[in-house]
C-alpha cells in the first residue's frame, strides 16, 4: 500500500507574556506538518496554526471531492458512468465497504448477475482469497479467454471446459464455486446435462465442485461462506 509521505504533530507549548505583568505561564497549540521526498535524503517542515490546518484540510476535501470516480479508478469515462450510474441505483453498490476500489471493477464488469455479485462481496467480507470469472481448459490449466471464438481455428473456444464462478486454491484443495440461479443462468436439460459432465471432468481433475442455486445464495448467504471455510480448512471435509 503507497504510504503518502506526510505527517502532522500536535505541539503544544508554554510561554509568558511579557507584556504582561502577571507571570501567568500560557500554553499555546502549533502543528509541525512534514514532508518528506520519497527516496531522497531530504524533508520540508512547516508550522502552522489551527486556521491554517483547518484551511489545508478543506483545500485537500475539495480536492477530493472534485476528483472523478474516472480518474480514482484510472478507466475511461464511459466505464465510469457506468458504475457512477451503479452507485445511485444499484442496492448492492450502497454502503459497500468496496466502493470506488479496484472490487468495483471486477463486481460490476466482470461477474454475470447479482448471485455472483452478493457472494463474491460475501466472500471478500470474510477475507477469503479467490480467483472470480477463472477459465480451465480439458487438462485442468489456467488459459485466457481472450479472442476465443468458436469460429477461429487457432483460438476456438472449445479448448474451454468451463469459466469457473469463483475458484479457491489452498494447500491440497482446488475448489470450483458456482452460482445457478432461475433467472441469470435458467438451465434447460441440455444445460443441466453439461453441467453435470463439467462436474465429473473437474472432479476426475482433481477438483471440487460446489453449486449453488439462488435461493441458496439470497437466502443462505453466511452459510454458504462457512461451508466454503470448511473446505479450504478441512481437505478431507465432504457434505452429505
Amino acid at each position: 500500500m503507497a504510504r503518502i509521505p506526510i505527517e502532522i504533530e500536535k505541539i503544544k507549548r508554554t510561554y509568558r507574556n511579557v507584556f504582561l505583568k502577571d507571570n501567568i505561564e500560557r500554553e499555546s497549540t502549533e502543528y509541525l506538518i512534514s514532508v518528506t521526498e520519497k527516496g531522497q535524503n531530504w524533508n520540508k517542515t512547516f508550522r502552522c496554526d489551527l486556521k491554517e490546518l483547518t484551511k489545508l484540510r478543506d483545500e485537500i476535501s475539495e480536492l477530493i471531492e472534485s476528483t472523478t470516480t474516472a480518474e480514482k479508478l484510472d478507466i475511461t469515462n464511459d466505464k465510469a458512468n457506468i458504475l457512477d450510474k451503479h452507485f445511485a441505483d444499484d442496492e448492492l453498490c450502497q454502503n459497500c465497504n468496496y466502493k470506488l476500489t479496484n472490487h468495483c471493477l471486477t463486481c460490476i464488469f466482470d461477474l454475470q448477475s447479482p448471485l455472483e455479485r452478493k457472494l463474491f462481496l460475501a466472500l471478500n467480507k470474510n477475507y477469503i482469497r479467490f480467483e472470480a470469472q477463472y477459465p480451465l481448459n480439458w487438462k485442468g490449466e489456467n488459459i485466457t479467454i481472450a479472442g476465443k471464438t468458436y469460429n477461429n481455428p487457432k483460438n476456438n473456444f472449445k479448448e474451454v471446459l468451463t469459466v469457473v464462478d469463483f475458484y479457491i486454491e489452498k494447500k491440497d484443495v482446488k475448489l470450483c464455486i458456482y452460482t445457478d440461479g432461475h433467472t441469470y443462468h435458467e438451465r434447460t436439460e441440455e444445460q443441466a446435462q453439461r453441467d453435470k459432465r463439467i462436474d465429473r471432468k473437474l472432479q476426475e481433475l482433481g477438483f471440487q465442485v460446489l453449486r449453488y442455486t439462488g435461493k441458496d445464495v439470497n437466502e443462505c448467504t453466511e452459510i454458504i461462506v462457512e461451508e466454503i471455510k470448511k473446505w479450504i480448512e478441512k481437505p478431507t471435509y465432504k457434505t452429505g
